[in-house]
């Protein structure tokens, strides 16, 4: 037997001490008690632990709609969740009296399946590479060492605890039967040696982790360790991978299955091609008993880091992944704010293979965005008739699973508290916000002023590794409109009056365009256009945000104030020469497109982002036509 462990002694407090004295006691008294009981404990824990803990049962009913049925609905999904913990707690609370058990009780309590394919793979200088999930009463394996003599080692990976006294406890205990422990916190190399020399190895092969390869388990891609794969490679051919599981058979009995020899296709090499084939044969060890799962933790954890795209095995997840990578974007609730995220959309969407977009907005914007089916899967409205989870429990949404991760970019509290419910494992947002958030974007003062899309982006790369610059046609207009030539002035802002040019000024640049022009308004600013249009001589357009497309596109050229107009006509390839009058043109300027021209004039109060001016001359008086030209 080898220990691995560090030689310096730990350092303790009284709390260690305490729950040393306690665990000792608790081993005490499950000596003396038949497994059985201890099972019939356990399940009375289970049913406490059910009804107290309703986080808890939301986890499992995420990972249970993941492993069996992401269409599944709460009268199937309840009674499962409830039998999962229950039995899950009697598995935990039995893993404490497997060490205590004496062999006649594991005779009685544990029934080997597949025996001597297990223990033929493990010797005469073969090393069988055993890959567990967390299922049942995984503690049997280190249990039944004795059964294997003709295996010279007989080892398995585990994490330290965090108290150094219960550790050493445990850590005896699970090595007095001849089963060798290594920590993960002391490195590969005793378990390479092992690899290399023969012998039967376990590997908790299904525990999440960020730094593994990133494919499919059940169908949803989650970050997966490639040890099996890299203690398989070093075997020089003398390795075989095997699924290991136990599997809950009665109050108090399992049975342990050895001898499910997972094969490889010729030619299959590749780290992430040998840990999907892991993957495979581990489901299908689960699927059998899918209860027996320990479902009670984040098996498909979101964490503030994306997953570099070169660790995903875009082969795999097409042909594996079924369930997408699914997130919630809140977005602000005025309009021209909102348009600032679409350059951020994109990378969402880019980050992963598997990405999915679900979008939440008011209903002023709902058209808008469901006009970009590439880009957004779902749209859903904030202020509705429809609440909005009922909204996204509808069958077509609900079908694609439990959601990933939520971009709260609303500052709603009222809506965050909803979308809570829904349990996405992570929140984003900006820290103004007042939530209570998992990564709280901040907006950076630079040297000089950025636009309001730029905001977004440097979070993203900051907080989630997630580069703009891989994004092809990151600030590209977001559909093409109309492709007809056409000319247009958009006198009326959403901002406010102080966004304003005196009509003499409009009627001035009318006659000096010489090309038929046309007067393009909202539909809320409709009599004042139309009355305005008449005085002028020319058409007058009305139109909505999502039907704007219908009337702009490549081939426009719009002369307007600022406001939500103009950034929607370049969102649909139009060509805009802006009049800033509130707002700054660094900050505030159309970021989709090219070809834009900001007009503004720099006076002592610009920028005020006032919706009314008293200040006498207004700050766009002196703004010449010539200049909304470009001839000066």
């Amino acid at each position: 037997m080898s220990d691995t462990r560090q030689d310096s002694p730990p350092r303790t407090t009284f709390t260690q001490k305490l729950g040393l004295w306690g665990y000792k006691l608790l081993c005490g008294v499950l000596r003396i008690t038949n497994i059985k009981l201890v099972a019939t404990f356990g399940r009375g824990i289970g049913y406490l632990v059910w009804a107290a803990m309703p986080s808890r049962r939301r986890i499992v009913a995420r990972n249970l709609r993941i492993t069996v049925d992401p269409t599944m609905r709460a009268d199937k999904l309840g009674p499962m969740v409830r039998r999962n913990m229950v039995r899950t707690c009697m598995n935990l609370a039995c893993s404490l009296k497997t060490g205590q058990m004496t062999d006649k009780e594991e005779q009685k309590s544990v029934r080997l399946v597949g025996a001597d394919t297990f223990e033929q793979c493990g010797s005469n200088g073969h090393t069988a590479i055993c890959c567990i999930p967390h299922a049942g009463n995984w503690e049997i394996l280190a249990r039944i060492r004795s059964h294997f003599p003709k295996v010279e080692h007989y080892g398995s990976m585990y994490r330290r605890m965090s108290n150094p006294l219960l550790e050493e406890l445990v850590y005896r205990s699970r090595t007095a039967y001849g089963c060798e422990m290594f920590s993960k916190e002391d490195g590969l190399r005793a378990v390479l040696k092992l690899a290399r020399t023969g012998g039967l190895l376990g590997v908790l092969s299904d525990q999440f982790t960020q730094e593994g390869i990133y494919i499919p388990y059940f169908g949803k891609t989650t970050g997966v360790t490639p040890l099996p794969a890299l203690l398989y490679k070093r075997c020089k051919g003398k390795g075989h991978l095997i699924s290991v599981f136990t599997r809950n058979t009665g109050l108090g009995r399992w049975d342990a299955e050895l001898g499910r020899l997972i094969e490889l296709p010729e030619g299959c090499d590749s780290l992430e091609e040998i840990t999907m084939h892991v993957n495979r044969a581990l489901e299908k060890c689960q699927s059998e008993n899918i209860l027996d799962g320990f479902w009670m933790h984040h098996r498909w954890k979101c964490t503030a880091n994306f997953a570099p795209k070169d660790m995903f095995h875009r082969e795999m997840i097409a042909q594996y992944g079924k369930l997408p990578f699914r997130m919630i974007v809140c977005m602000p609730e005025d309009f021209n704010e909102a348009l600032y995220t679409i350059p951020a959309l994109r990378v969402l969407k880019n980050s992963r293979p598997d990405a999915q977009l679900t979008i939440l907005c008011p209903q002023e914007q709902q058209e808008f965005w469901s006009s970009a089916p590439e880009l957004i899967t779902n749209v859903c409205t904030t202020d509705g008739k429809t609440d909005v989870l009922r909204q996204l429990d509808a069958d077509e949404i609900y079908k694609d699973g439990p959601f990933d991760i939520l971009f709260m970019f609303s500052k709603s509290k009222k809506m965050f508290r909803k979308l809570k419910a829904l349990m996405p494992i992570y929140t984003c947002g900006f820290e103004d916000s007042g939530f209570k958030l998992r990564t709280r974007y901040k907006i950076e003062h630079t040297g000089s002023p950025r636009n309001r899309a730029e905001d977004y982006l440097a979070n993203f790369k900051r907080f989630h590794r997630l580069d703009a610059a891989e994004v092809e046609g990151l600030y590209a207009p977001l559909c093409t409109g109309n492709a007809a030539q056409a000319c247009y002035i958009a006198p009326f802002s959403t901002l406010g009056k102080a966004d304003s040019w005196s009509e003499d000024k409009w009627k001035e640049l009318v006659a000096q365009l010489q090309q038929p022009v046309s007067l393009l308004a909202l539909q809320q600013d409709r009599e004042q256009a139309e009355a305005m249009a008449a005085r002028l001589g020319i058409p007058c357009v009305i139109t909505t945000p999502h039907e704007l497309a219908q009337h702009v596109g490549p081939a426009t050229q719009i002369y307007a104030v600022d406001g939500l107009l103009p950034h929607l006509a370049a969102a649909a390839g139009a060509t805009c020469t802006v009049l800033m009058a509130g707002r700054l043109a660094e900050r505030h300027g159309i970021c989709l497109g090219d070809g834009h021209k900001h007009v503004c004039n720099h006076m002592p109060c610009h920028p005020c982002h006032r919706k009314d001016c008293d200040m006498q001359p207004h700050c766009t008086e002196d703004i010449t036509v010539e200049q909304m030209l470009g001839k000066s």
